[in-house]
């Protein structure tokens, strides 16, 4: 590297043409400015909520090989909403099996596809329970009564029609279903009571629709019941949560940008609500901040 493109590289660090030959001085500010080009960020963008991790390394430059395409260093349940590095739990999760940590991190994916349907222009869900009027345990079996719930719905609403759904057990052991419906017409929501539409489409017994602000607490409220749900050893090999596939997913952008760019761009305006610095086995240094996007029209 020529004398005058360090100079230009270590100028705004407070590094004089003088100071360049003083290795006090240079290996320093090389040091910090390595260290800056092998960092490594992750924004997730949730609807209301943009999170961000801020690491000291990227393991892939650090160590060297390359990132699989489609493939990050963290997924974006990998780090925990309290900011601990997960990483090594879940290179062995798989014989594992369901452990109350993996419940966690699979509960905040779950609440990031969650909260990614709130808010942001999207119509209000109905929070809906379906229930069998027989104690019907049979967990395969009330899937495809689901299954079929589903598709007639779509037929019957049309293609705006998305869901996200748990199951649950309850004491007498029959199953039951708590979902968020989005997409059901407003005349057929407002005659249910007297109509009971819905509750015939489902066929199998009662059906309890609630109207809701579509408040971020909803994604919190059905995550209570997917956690519940992964470690019942009761859905062993079956799927602790099922949504349509019209359903927005958290977008997550990955590498080694300019964050504070990013975030203006995506409207993110003001101080963390969350933050936290905290220390990885892996990544070295990390940081943790929580923002919240305002959709107001104004």
């Amino acid at each position: 590297m020529c004398l005058t493109r360090v100079l230009y590289v270590y100028e705004p660090l407070g590094c004089t043409r003088q100071d360049l030959g003083r290795e006090t001085c240079f290996l320093p500010h090389l040091t910090k400015l390595l260290n800056k080009l092998m960092s490594y960020i992750k924004i997730i963008n949730s609807g209301s909520t943009v999170e961000t991790y801020e690491y000291e390394y990227d393991l892939v430059r650090k160590y060297g090989g390359s990132r699989k395409r489609g493939s990050e260093a963290l997924s974006d349940s990998d780090v925990a909403f309290s900011g601990e590095d997960s990483l090594p739990e879940r290179n062995s999760s798989a014989s594992m099996g369901k452990r109350p940590d993996n419940a966690r991190r699979a509960s905040l994916a779950f609440r990031r596809i969650v909260s990614s349907n709130l808010g942001g222009g999207f119509t209000l869900p109905v929070l809906v329970t379906l229930t069998y009027a027989d104690n019907f345990t049979d967990l395969k079996g009330a899937y495809k009564h689901f299954s079929n719930f589903i598709n007639t719905c779509r037929r019957r609403f049309g293609r705006e029609f998305k869901y996200v759904c748990v199951p649950e057990f309850q004491k007498r052991g029959a199953v039951h279903f708590h979902a968020l419906f989005w997409g059901i017409p407003e005349e057929v929501l407002f005659l249910e009571r007297k109509n009971r539409t819905v509750r015939g489409i489902w066929g199998f017994g009662h059906v309890f629709i609630k109207r809701t602000d579509g408040a971020s607490a909803l994604a919190f409220y059905l995550a209570k019941y997917f956690t519940k749900a992964y470690l019942d050893p009761r859905l062993k090999n079956q799927k602790s949560y099922v949504a349509s596939r019209n359903i927005r997913r958290p977008e997550v952008f990955a590498g080694n940008f300019n964050l504070k760019n990013v975030l203006f761009e995506m409207g993110v305006n003001g101080d963390p609500e969350v933050e936290r610095v905290y220390q990885t086995k892996y990544f070295g240094e990390g940081r943790y901040q929580l923002f919240t996007i305002s959709h107001d029209e104004s």
